[in-house]
């Protein structure tokens, strides 16, 4: 009876799958990489004069179960860039048919995801490879700026040794 308890043990200890390593450094780093050449695909004509913002951080859905962070939960890193466009009437429109374009000739697929605002506000989405960036972007309308803000979201990893890390 002991070596039978013994043999399960064993084997339930061998059957437990390792955690995956996490990939979330590889995806900062690509998540960020990714949002500024999104940022490099609006027309020279049409560029900010101030610096373009940057936001990054690592993101994990609530854990139901318990609020102990665990190695194996999920998570993905993110990436926002905040574009201000020079101000002259249709540049959102110009920068996002440009963006489109391009992003679209290397493979990404696009479609509209919302419209806010009575439709000022437009939020197109561009997916490839299990990445995911959205851009929203404001139609003209005489003294309003026209902002381009970028959002980049990695695939899914998991949550590793990261501790700041927002749920």
């Amino acid at each position: 009876m002991m070596i039978a308890l013994v043999c399960v043990l064993i084997l339930g200890g061998c059957a437990v799958p390792p955690t995956p390593e996490s990939r979330l450094d590889e995806y900062k780093a690509e998540s960020e990489t990714l949002a500024m050449s999104v940022v490099e695909l609006i027309p020279v004509d049409l560029e900010p004069a101030l610096d373009t913002e940057l936001e990054s951080r690592g993101q994990a859905p609530q854990n139901g179960v318990t609020a102990e962070k665990r190695p194996g939960d999920p998570a993905w890193w993110q990436a926002r860039a905040y574009v201000s466009l020079v101000e002259w009437e249709g540049a959102a429109a110009e920068a996002i048919a440009a963006v489109t374009e391009a992003m679209k000739s290397d493979g990404w697929t696009v479609e509209r995801v919302r419209e806010t605002g009575e439709g000022r506000t437009i939020t197109d989405g561009f997916r490839r490879d299990d990445w995911y960036v959205e851009i929203a972007w404001v139609k003209s309308e005489p003294g309003k700026v026209e902002r381009f803000d970028i959002s980049v979201v990695s695939p899914t990893t998991v949550r590793g040794d990261h501790e700041g890390i927002s749920s």
